[in-house]
Order: C-alpha cells, then structure tokens, then sequence
C-alpha cells in the first residue's frame, strides 16, 4: 500500500450538477476553466472527470451517492418523489436528509471531531445530527 501525506489539512468536496464531463474537459483544455484546472492538476477527481456511481443518474440518487458512497438501493433515495409511508396516494419530496438511510460523510466527519461546513448540497437538510462541530447551510 502506497502511503501518501496530505497536502492540505481541509478538504474540499465540490459538486456540479449537470456538469458535462466531455465539455469541462475541452474548456480546461482550452484554458478558459483555469481554477477548474488546478483543482483537477490536484488528483480531485478521475481523469476522464465521470462520476462513477449508482443508477438512476437523476440528482437526488446521485447527490446521495456522493454524500454516503452508498448506492441507492443502500441509501433509499431513488428519485425526486417517494411513496408516503402512511398515504399510498401521497408523494413525498425525496430529496431531504431523513429519508436517507446512509451515513452521511459530513456526520462522520463530525463525530471524528472535525469542524464540517455542508453548504448547499441538495440532501443535506434538514440536518440529522446535533453536532458542535457540524454546521449544515441551506442554499
């Protein structure tokens, strides 16, 4: 196993929806993305920029995937709506913290004793834990 010493004691987790891989490679090629470029020069994402991960590639299973490194089958967020537990003729918005039934990275983060800023992810509220160290933002 390669050991590798960090280069910076905070990380940045960075998320763009819709963000088309083939198009941020051509633009940071060209130039015209010059910090996207750094960012990617830092071993922040794969090379081909794609985000491997679970199906349906729709953003609340994705945004989920990313935040626990669950799958959806695991973390139970599969779509934007959801059936109502109690009303089979009730949809619920699914694209809210407590319907995911994975750890999240920013609650382990948290409970490690590592101050943690959740500033506008998508799954991220209401937060689902009451930790100092935990500060969750919604956009």
């Amino acid at each position: 196993m390669v050991e590798r010493k960090a280069l910076a004691n905070k990380i940045l987790l960075l998320g763009i929806d819709g963000l088309d891989p083939r198009l941020t490679r051509k633009y940071v090629d060209q130039g015209i993305m010059p910090n996207t470029k750094k960012y990617i020069e830092r071993g922040a994402c794969r090379e081909d920029l794609v985000m491997l991960g679970g199906h349906p590639t729709v953003t609340p299973p994705m945004w989920t995937t990313l935040a626990t490194g669950a799958t959806p089958a695991t973390h139970g967020i599969t779509c934007f709506w959801n059936q109502d537990a109690l009303r089979l003729d009730h949809l619920v918005y699914n694209l809210y913290s407590v319907s995911c039934k994975a750890e999240q990275l920013w609650n382990v983060t948290a409970e490690a004793g590592i101050k943690t800023l959740v500033f506008h992810w998508p799954v991220a509220w209401p937060p689902t834990m009451d930790d100092p160290n935990l500060s969750v933002i919604d956009g």
